[in-house]
């Protein structure tokens, strides 16, 4: 049975893996999650992540700031506290609408995840 382990934010590497992106990643299978990975993305103004899709499922949660999510061809425009189901396989992207720093909580059911550009 995996250890319950606390993760303060800046012990973990915050990777800028596209321009403007931060990414955090703060449960997975280092942590001793066996089923989940999770962590934050900070988008800088302007900042998006393209088109693309996972291998698992993803929940995503608006923690400040206003981004534009487009979901399979449906766009919705998102705000904190909000939040979406992505299911594997479905295109998606995210981008930071405002002019100030857009930031999410994002969820796999996975430890081992992977994701696939589209475009």
């Amino acid at each position: 049975m995996p250890k319950a382990k606390f993760v303060p934010f800046n012990s973990v590497e915050h990777e800028e893996r596209r321009p403007g992106v931060l990414l955090s990643s703060l449960v997975d299978g280092e942590t001793g999650a066996t089923e989940i990975s999770s962590g934050v993305a900070e988008f800088a103004a302007g900042a998006k992540a393209p088109l693309h899709y996972h291998d698992a499922e993803e929940s995503v949660i608006v923690i400040e700031g206003e981004g534009l999510m487009v979901i399979d061809g449906e766009e919705h425009i998102v705000r904190p506290n909000d939040a979406a189901f992505i299911p594997p396989g479905a295109h998606h992207s995210i981008a930071n609408h405002g002019d100030e720093p857009f930031k999410i909580s994002w969820t796999y059911a996975s430890i081992n995840w992977s994701t696939t550009p589209v475009e």
